[in-house]
């Protein structure tokens, strides 16, 4: 108990405060749940688990990141087209998302929301460096992209083969998807950040995702969504790791 008082003394601040004035319960919870967050390192090792990463390990993995330094840096150039930094609130934890591919070796991974294709990129390229796996991808394109640009613009060429994008509503496209996929190894939701839509997405995919799969979400504390869907599905306050504002867990052999 001391040391959870002094996590959450060591990482509140004055937003948070003001926050806890205009919605004192949603704050409590987010104390209890979403504030459990890690830095970059203890996250991936968290949601990778020692079990699943035979081949390849942390700091190979981290390795491989390096390796790609140039893509990285076209694609946040690139972002930069955006105003007021708008294309780049997402960059902290896309390293993540290519260390948790690398490691976890995922055959299927399902994507909800790709923009610019930014999240797509780290992904793939973790995908072709494992050389196995597939990105199905469902976006319904943002008013707010470059002009003349389409969905997932930022993916270069090379990455494109381990790629499919679906274009059009998630509630229209997920489900028939899924019955192509059938069971899947790794979930990301970056789509439309309401509760009913986030909820409806996390219900959709949970008997899709395979058991030890990975179940990682964007924006974990735009609502209490993704509070809801883990007491729902019995994943304990202490299975589950942030990072910035992606969250994440492992589906256990009991789901």
């Amino acid at each position: 108990m001391l040391n959870e008082i002094l996590h959450i003394a060591k990482i509140i601040k004055l937003h948070h405060l003001m926050k806890a004035i205009y919605s004192p319960f949603h704050t409590f919870r987010a104390l209890k749940h979403h504030y459990r967050e890690v830095p970059e390192k203890k996250f991936v090792k968290f949601l990778s688990g020692p079990s699943d990463c035979p081949t390849t390990t942390i700091e190979e993995a981290y390795d491989g990141l390096e390796k790609h330094n140039q893509l990285w840096n076209d694609i946040k150039r690139d972002l930069s087209v955006y105003p007021e930094n708008y294309g780049c609130q997402m960059t902290r934890e896309l390293p993540c998302l290519y260390l948790l591919t690398r490691l976890i070796k995922p055959n299927q991974v399902v994507e909800t929301g790709v923009s610019s294709g930014a999240s797509s990129a780290y992904i793939l390229q973790a995908l072709k460096d494992n050389k196995i796996g597939k990105l199905y991808s469902i976006d319904l394109p943002p008013d707010n992209l470059p002009q003349g640009k389409k969905s997932g613009w930022l993916v270069p060429e090379e990455l494109r083969d381990f790629w499919d994008l679906r274009i059009g509503d998630t509630k229209q496209m997920l489900d028939p998807l899924l019955k192509e996929t059938g069971e899947i190894d790794f979930f990301i939701h970056d789509s439309l950040h309401t509760y009913d839509h986030m909820m409806w997405e996390y219900k959709r995919i949970w008997p899709h995702l395979r058991r030890g799969g990975l179940f990682l979400s964007h924006d974990v504390g735009a609502n209490e969504a993704f509070l809801d869907f883990m007491n729902e599905v019995n994943i304990r306050w202490y299975g589950y790791r942030v990072f910035h504002v992606l969250g994440g867990f492992r589906k256990s052999s009991s789901h």
